[in-house]
């Protein structure tokens, strides 16, 4: 890999990086059809080199009615009960027309640039969640959401449709044809269910055991002695007791549904942590809204879970909340259940409800607070108990329309990692506000640096472009026979971290995945590029013409999808595309 420009101090993994200063092999010229001005680069909410937290905040009447025309006098900021200064204001209102068309790329250009999709703002993601929903309730869904994009506009927001199973998939990227939105749901008959999800199944012999004892150890395919399935199964035990029996039959059923909830756990934060890498280079605030019928978490042990197999989930949910909110995600889950009833409110149950009868409600009410803790961390709102679907997907739609956008630097400068609380109070008290109801203090230099994001998943082809990054990739076909694929990139550098107190520095991993058409991976190039001490005058032209890359890869005549991924390692920022590659024989 060559990059135009003379770095200083630079290290890399795997192999040396040729650094070449004044010939640039590429340049904007190269990638625009004409000559035209790169367009501008959309500022994002939070960097990890400032300090500076915002605040989308909905104002409404006592009717319920957005509240235009305030200034930022009429607004105050608290953050743990102490008052903060106001440092940027502005009113935010959904755009009536299409913004103007960016540059024309020439056809062999690719970009992650979110000005490149059709995407008007305040953008609007549906998500789709086959995972933790039943089959009867996901067709019910699909039904609603027919029924809201039947109703669309062409000039409405910009919407992605987003499917939810054993991965995460993406039906339509951002648009404002309402004809492809109908399509891509149309396509869509289900997703994966808790029931179809690929976790482990457990196997149990019919033989008996030695001796025509118990029944021989119960086995986790690919799992050892240690795993806690099998530890349930190794420690049961010859019984004569039908009460011992079905007490060691709970337990293991109690081990097996731990581990389902576990698999479920770590595929959704996972598919929420990627939605936030998506779409954190668009500008301003997006709405998700989560058809599901339930998260599968429990924030508190309840009576019917064994200790021993109760997993908390904080921390996972508020690394997540974190980058959701980071993304300037809001958050608008919609129980695809609809109208439900408690069983606790049986009139035929006469008494205190037993254990049996409390667990599911108790079970219920903690999922709930664990959707509701989403939902307020990041803005946005729940939708419960209505069978009118479509009727709260369009209000979670318009809810948004128009805001306040405020953001301030905090006084208080220690990042501790602690949930700190934002409130927004009025001068007219009569006015009704809802906003994120705070954010956890975590210093980007300890978790985003430690590499908790993937910087590529190779598993998953077709995935989500990241946009934290932005880039421009040129594909270049060998002209004989036997010549390396040539694949330059050139990143904007208003979108890495290019300073480190007074000096001038970044931290680049870059790496190209090529993929044949049956989806197996042909063709891995890995790099990491990392310079302590720029020179300004390799700063300067950086700013003036973006970061230049060049890969040589090796491959064999055939089609191609090349994935192609860019992680800042000063802050985490990924972006990440796709484009075809097609090398005749």
């Amino acid at each position: 890999m060559i990059l135009s420009g003379m770095w200083c101090c630079v290290t890399c993994r795997l192999k040396f990086l040729s650094w070449v200063l004044g010939a640039a092999c590429l340049t904007l010229s190269v990638h625009l059809a004409s000559e035209q001005q790169a367009p501008a680069v959309p500022e994002l909410s939070i960097r990890a080199t400032t300090r500076l937290v915002t605040v989308d905040t909905i104002v409404t009447d006592a009717d319920s009615r957005p509240v235009s025309g305030l200034t930022k006098e009429d607004f105050s900021v608290l953050e743990d009960g102490k008052p903060q200064k106001i440092a940027f204001f502005s009113f935010v209102a959904a755009e009536q027309k299409p913004a103007p068309p960016p540059p024309r790329l020439r056809p062999d250009v690719f970009t992650n640039r979110p000005e490149y999709h059709s995407a008007n703002g305040p953008l609007v993601i549906l998500l789709l969640d086959g995972l933790n929903t039943p089959p009867t309730q996901q067709l019910y869904v699909h039904q609603q959401i027919m029924k809201y994009l039947t109703s669309l506009k062409l000039a409405g927001p910009g919407t992605a449709i987003l499917a939810l199973g054993n991965t995460l998939t993406v039906l339509q990227d951002f648009t404002t044809d309402p004809q492809l939105l109908l399509s891509a749901a149309k396509s869509y008959k289900r997703g994966r269910t808790a029931v179809d999800i690929e976790s482990p199944k457990i196997e149990i012999p019919v033989t008996t055991g030695p001796g025509g004892g118990a029944p021989a150890q119960a086995h986790l395919p690919g799992s050892t002695a240690n795993d806690e399935a099998a530890n349930v199964a190794s420690q049961t035990k010859p019984t004569n007791s039908f009460a011992e029996l079905a007490q060691s039959l709970k337990r293991f059923d109690s081990e097996v549904a731990a581990n389902d909830e576990n698999v479920r756990v770590r595929v959704t934060l996972e598919a929420l942590r990627r939605i936030a890498h998506a779409v954190s280079g668009y500008p301003g605030r997006k709405n998700l809204i989560w058809f599901s019928d339930g998260f599968p978490i429990s924030l508190a042990l309840d009576q019917s879970t064994d200790l021993d197999l109760y997993r908390p989930y904080h921390e996972q949910i508020r690394q997540t909340s974190a980058q959701l909110s980071d993304a300037n995600v809001a958050v608008y889950p919609i129980d695809a259940r609809g109208l439900i009833t408690s069983p606790l409110a049986d009139p035929s149950s006469i008494g205190p409800p037993s254990q049996a009868q409390s667990a599911p409600f108790a079970r219920e009410f903690s999922r709930k607070a664990t959707m509701n803790r989403l939902a307020d961390d990041t803005g946005g709102k729940v939708f419960y108990q209505t069978n009118d679907l479509n009727g709260a997907l369009q209000a979670a739609v318009n809810d948004a329309q128009s805001y306040y956008w405020l953001s301030y630097y905090p006084e208080r400068k220690k990042w501790d990692g602690k949930f700190r609380t934002i409130k927004i109070v009025m001068t007219d008290h009569r006015l009704k506000v809802r906003h994120r109801t705070g954010y956890y203090a975590v210093d980007p230099a300890s978790w985003r640096k430690a590499g908790d994001e993937k910087l590529i998943s190779l598993s998953d082809l077709h995935a989500l472009s990241n946009t934290g990054v932005l880039f421009y990739a040129h594909p270049i076909r060998p002209d004989k026979k036997g010549q390396d694929v040539t694949v330059e990139l050139l990143i904007d550098p208003h979108t890495v971290s290019l300073e480190n107190g007074s000096a001038y520095s970044t931290d680049l991993d870059f790496q190209i995945g090529a993929f044949t058409s049956d989806g197996k991976l042909a063709h891995l190039e890995s790099q990491t590029a990392k310079a302590d001490e720029l020179r300004p005058e390799t700063y300067q032209q950086f700013l003036r013409s973006g970061i230049p890359a060049r890969f040589q890869l090796a491959l064999k005549s055939g089609n191609y999808v090349l994935h192609v991924a860019v992680r800042d390692n000063t802050n985490g920022h990924i972006g990440s595309l796709e484009m075809p590659l097609q090398i005749e024989k």
